[in-house]
């Protein structure tokens, strides 16, 4: 039993989960909170230093125990939050190799690459194009060429700040320090003779770097490819930056992918849910599955049938399974042979006996259908204005608790698939599977 939950809860795993759960959780999130994609977004930053320092304490089996065992007061005992790494640092050793604390290094270039679920699946090798920049190879990164130097800015005398007089009102005048504008802040000016002609200056030119993207089969959506030391370079800085390349996934009109699992959905008529069905279903890798409910078999429409090993391949785990979700579609109406035939079948009696209450008409209901009050006329219910208004807020409420009935009925649909999400699977047996 743990004393604290918060880190499990923060990294959204169970407090059982193990090393590589942790690890592909934290991938997901510092991906979806890091700074670069979310710019100026202050709680996105905090949640960022959140999960960083949730997987920094869970992935150390020390650390780990004594957060079990103690919670947050345990690691404040034993130096945990004071010796907490930045969170950029942590993303760094995690998704590249570490790198002293405080060192600079240029801002990764992060680019998306979108996947189809069947490339996914199979994987694939995309070839891509990086615009990046690099130190200039002609001047090294000095913006000079051969044999040229810097000189102190005279504008400045190498402050690379101006004082100037500002006037407030007449009579009252201001110190105010300003950028140079003859160098602009660096302190030092370069004759126009003396610039590197091949980067004009800059230090740095434009290239573009070709990648070779291995996409392997079952990848991960959100999952990042690394490429060390490929991104840009900045004059005076050691380290070169990465280009991390982030799979994204498309949406597939058939399948729904839940971790390692597809899930599907599929009608059935009533006499198939009941009788036995046979359909065909196309597998990512292409095959064709031939699906087969026995009869006597019934479909119950809430629940999860499944496909087992022809989901997503995975490099930690098992291949998942293929989930099908089932609909049944009622009929609307029955004829009186039907009627007949299904109650000699289920051994109904002719009659249905009364329970002896009060016997009321059930009509069904039709979404957006709108009742309206009866006319009446009757004494002291006149046609004036008070009684349209009347009419007008009675019609209005009614309008308002079908609106709120509706929204129910739609968060009723939602159920079961958020029950298959929380729970998994609620069937107990697996669908006949064979390739056709």
């Amino acid at each position: 039993m743990v004393k604290e939950t918060e880190f499990y809860e923060l990294l959204h795993v169970a407090v059982e989960a193990d090393e590589a759960e942790i690890k592909r959780s934290y991938r997901r999130l510092a991906l979806r909170y890091h700074p670069d994609k979310n710019p100026g977004d202050d709680e996105a930053a905090e949640m960022f230093k959140k999960v960083s320092h949730a997987y920094e304490t869970l992935s150390d089996p020390e650390k780990r125990t004594v957060y079990d065992k103690y919670g947050k007061a345990g690691l404040d005992g034993s130096g945990g939050e004071a010796g907490f790494h930045d969170a950029s640092d942590i993303f760094s050793m995690f998704f590249g190799g570490h790198r002293p604390r405080g060192e600079p290094k240029p801002k990764d270039l992060v680019h998306e690459l979108p996947l189809t679920l069947e490339e996914m699946f199979s994987g694939k090798t995309v070839k891509l194009s990086v615009l990046r920049n690099r130190l200039c190879h002609t001047c090294g990164g000095n913006g000079l060429k051969a044999g040229a130097q810097k000189s102190t800015c005279r504008g400045c005398q190498g402050h690379g700040v101006q004082i100037r007089m500002q006037q407030i009102f007449p009579g009252f005048v201001q110190q105010a320090q300003v950028r140079c504008q003859d160098c602009g802040g660096e302190g030092t000016s370069v004759r126009p003779s003396d610039v590197c002609r091949t980067c004009a200056g800059k230090c740095v030119v434009q290239d573009q770097k070709q990648l070779d993207a291995v996409v392997a089969p079952g990848a991960a959506k959100n999952e990042v490819l690394l490429f060390e030391g490929e991104g840009n370079q900045v004059p005076g800085v050691r380290l070169s930056g990465d280009i991390m390349i982030v799979l994204e996934e498309k949406p597939h009109p058939v399948y729904r992918r839940i971790g390692r699992h597809l899930l599907v959905h599929h009608a059935l008529g009533l006499k198939e849910a009941l009788c036995g069905f046979h359909f065909a279903l196309q597998s990512l890798d292409g095959r064709l599955l031939d699906v087969t409910g026995s009869p006597g078999q019934v479909i119950d429409p809430e629940a999860a049938w499944e496909l087992r090993g022809e989901g997503m391949p995975s490099k930690d785990a098992p291949r998942g399974s293929i989930y099908i979700i089932f609909k049944v579609n009622w009929p609307t109406t029955l004829t009186a042979t039907q009627v007949n035939r299904l109650a000699q079948a289920f051994e109904l009696p002719a009659r249905l006996p009364l329970v002896g209450g009060q016997v009321l008409k059930l009509e069904p209901y039709t979404e957006g259908k709108k009742k309206r009050g009866a006319q009446s006329g009757g004494p002291g219910r006149g046609r004036g204005p008070a009684r349209q208004a009347r009419r007008r807020q009675n019609s209005h409420n009614e309008e308002e608790y079908e609106e709120d009935f509706e929204g129910f009925m739609e968060d009723d649909d939602d159920e079961e698939e958020m029950r298959f999400r929380s729970q998994g699977c609620r069937g107990g047996s697996q669908v006949e599977c064979g390739q056709m």
